[in-house]
């Protein structure tokens, strides 16, 4: 299955929160996507490497699809061999130089981040903060997400824990 880097981060935040028992997926109906709604994508550059089978979009990278907005510095899409000058597979995004996915009041932040299709895993790395509005906030250096299965894990930075701050009541009210 093919998922748009913000569709796979929408996914990772959407496991993140619920998990820590807080955050019902409705909260999160932003960021899920039926996979039809189309996708704009907008950079300052784009190159093709085809005999890499790679496209690099750099500098102030958007991606939206419906409700759902993505920046980054660089994203790079990594695409399976095509035949009979098909559309191909995406296999992997790799996203560096800062990221920020939002959708109405949700948002995460992160300095780099992997989505692997075959294995629908999502990587987000540095400073890595989830969040619904400003009430609940979860923070870490690394989120590891399994959309297969619907397990995430924040990991602490190397010199401190991780950080989360949950307002009961507070979905009530956005």
């Amino acid at each position: 299955m093919i998922r748009t880097p913000l569709l796979a981060l929408s996914m990772a935040f959407a496991l993140v929160l619920p998990a820590f028992a807080q955050v019902s997926g409705a909260a999160f109906d932003g960021f899920r996507s039926n996979g039809k709604d189309p996708i704009q994508l907008e950079a300052d550059s784009l190159e093709v490497l085809d005999e890499q089978n790679k496209a690099v979009f750099n500098g102030n990278v958007v991606v939206v699809q419906g409700k759902s907005t993505m920046t980054t510095s660089k994203l790079i899409v990594t695409y399976g061999a095509g035949g009979d000058g098909g559309q191909r597979d995406v296999q992997q995004l790799d996203m560096s130089g800062g990221l920020v996915a939002t959708s109405d009041d949700n948002t995460v932040t992160a300095d780099a981040g992997t989505y692997v299709t075959a294995t629908e895993q999502i990587v987000l790395t540095g400073k890595v903060v989830v969040s619904q509005g400003t009430d609940n906030v979860a923070q870490g250096c690394k989120l590891t997400a399994n959309l297969k299965n619907n397990q995430a894990v924040l990991s602490a930075c190397k010199s401190g824990r991780v950080s989360t701050i949950f307002t009961p009541g507070s979905q009530n009210r956005n």
